[in-house]
């Protein structure tokens, strides 16, 4: 069922590999191979300069207009390199990622497997037209698996392979269009290694909103830079309180 894509940065020696305890600082989990890079780049591409970052990518978009599953797993390995992260692809079909408990227990595992501190995962409720590429239904359900598998993940008895674990927090990116966000990022200083990271994605660039996708995506990170008072930001979703000491209060 799962894929593994051996490591794409020599940042730690064995970094990725499936075999033996594989902690990482950060897990994205994405329904299609842009999701991450699309709906979060900045903030990947921040954390990337610091952490231990992997992306999990449930298909290979292969029910998309653009581009073939061979083809987009090439441009998530380019995107992969730029960034410094990590990827592997899980076998999921596109447009049939179902919220279910067999498939939540699958997460868990990889969960397990990688044993991140955060987790990123798009939104789990989105009701927006069918019009809006952020509600494809593969992106909530993507959400409620991952909030599934993170629990299962903890427990101890479960029927799943390797070490019980406990992630601190999810994330949730791909924003609904009317939702405000509970946490804003400024993504401003990685602006210009966004655009090549989305460049990597070439099949979906060229053709996505008439070849204006980049544009699109710069659009709603201005939107978002303004709210906050800088130049681009990316907005995620929260469902726990998030705890600060007072001297946080000055930095917010």
């Amino acid at each position: 069922m799962v894929s593994v894509k051996k490591p794409l940065t020599e940042k730690e020696p064995g970094k990725g590999q499936a075999s033996g305890r594989c902690d990482y600082d950060v897990l994205f989990f994405s329904a299609h191979p842009d999701d991450a890079e699309f709906g979060a780049g900045g903030t990947l591409l921040l954390l990337a300069k610091k952490f231990k970052v992997a992306n999990i990518i449930l298909t290979r978009g292969e029910a998309g207009t653009y581009g073939t599953p061979e083809i987009r797993e090439k441009e998530t390995g380019s995107a992969a390199r730029l960034a410094g992260i990590d990827f592997e692809f899980l076998d999921f079909r596109d447009n049939f990622v179902e919220d279910n408990a067999e498939n939540a227990h699958m997460i868990a595992h990889v969960i397990r497997k990688y044993r991140p501190r955060i987790i990123f995962a798009p939104y789990h409720t989105n009701s927006s037209s069918h019009l809006d590429g952020v509600s494809h239904p593969d992106h909530t359900a993507t959400g409620s698996l991952v909030l599934k598998a993170a629990r299962f993940a903890k427990f101890k008895n479960a029927r799943l392979k390797g070490e019980a674990h406990a992630a601190r927090r999810i994330v949730y990116f791909m924003v609904p269009r009317y939702t405000k966000p509970s946490l804003i990022i400024d993504v401003s200083q990685a602006a210009s290694s966004l655009k090549k990271l989305w460049a990597c994605h070439k099949s979906q660039v060229q053709n996505l909103a008439k070849g204006k996708l980049e544009e699109r995506l710069l659009s709603s990170r201005r939107a978002l830079g303004q709210l906050a008072g800088v130049s681009y930001a990316e907005g995620f979703l929260v469902e726990e309180p998030l705890r600060i000491d007072e001297d946080w209060l000055f930095k917010i």
